[in-house]
Order: structure tokens, then sequence, then C-alpha cells
């Protein structure tokens, strides 16, 4: 493992702790211009979110509307809190194909995009160390007296699990 990723892994908690953890839950709030550019401003502002760390599963519950998106790289849905199936769609990711920036998103669009983003955030840096990731430190930079040190992170396949 690289000296940088490896720094960045124990300042987390290290590996070891990593493997014995399963889920995790947060309350978020998650706002800003491009859910307004989508069309689907406020969907996430008062959300409950339970995620899987070591497989791509998360469950967010969009508490204003009393629903639930459910995630997988190969399905998301939106259900009604007792989990009933209000829509779904098999290999989400192809229905982007197209888009431009302009092009408005419907709820399975929110699914599987902020899902996918949420569960990258809560794994990092712990998903750069699974097979398929190439990590390399670059020349660091200098700024407001402060040295930084940059991690450049190849993502060359899809990431699987240790």
């Amino acid at each position: 493992m690289n000296n940088l990723l490896n720094l960045a892994v124990e300042a987390h908690g290290g590996l070891r702790r990593w493997r014995h953890l399963r889920r995790m839950r947060a309350n978020v709030s998650i706002t800003g211009a491009l859910w307004h550019q989508k069309g689907k401003a406020d969907v996430l502002k008062n959300a409950f979110v339970e995620a899987h760390l070591h497989d791509q599963r998360v469950l967010t519950h969009l508490l204003d509307q009393k629903k639930r998106m459910v995630f997988s790289p190969s399905q998301v849905a939106l259900e009604t809190e007792d989990g009933h199936t209000l829509e779904r769609r098999d290999n989400p990711r192809s229905a982007f194909k197209h888009h431009r920036a302009e092009t408005p998103w419907d709820d399975l669009h929110v699914a599987y995009f902020s899902n996918y983003a949420l569960w990258t955030y809560f794994t990092i840096p712990f998903l750069y160390t699974y097979p398929g990731f190439v990590t390399e430190e670059l020349s660091p930079w200098h700024e407001d007296g402060e040295e930084w040190r940059p991690l450049k992170v190849t993502f060359s396949r899809l990431h699987r699990k240790p």
C-alpha cells in the first residue's frame, strides 16, 4: 500500500477496524445548485442514510416524503417506507446515456447518482485499498504555509471486495 494511503487509512482507524465494521447510518441534508439544475431541489434536504460498507448497497429514507430509495449498482428503486415498490430501474447507470448538463432527472436518477456517490464518500480511503485501484503520491504543493500531499487514484477496474 502506498505510504500516503496507509497514513490516511490509519488516521481513519486502520484496516483491521474497517474489516469489522459492517454498516453506517447518517442523517444528511444534501442541497445545492446541481439539484436545482436537475429539477430536484431539496429532494435530499431531510434524509436518513443506511449504507452497507463492504457491498454497494444503500437505503436512503426521504423523511419528508415517507419514501425511501434503494440502491445497488445493478438496480435502484423508489419504495414506500413499508416496502411497496413505486418505481424500479434495472441497469440504472445506462439511464444517463446521452444526458447533458441541463437534462432533468427523475427520482431514479437521483437514487442512483446520490447513493453511488454517498457510498463512495463513506468508504474512502478504505475503498482505495481494494483490488483495481492504483495509487500514487504526487509531488507536494505548498499553500498558506502548509505542505499538502496529493494522492492520485486511478480506478483501473470496477472495485471488488478485498
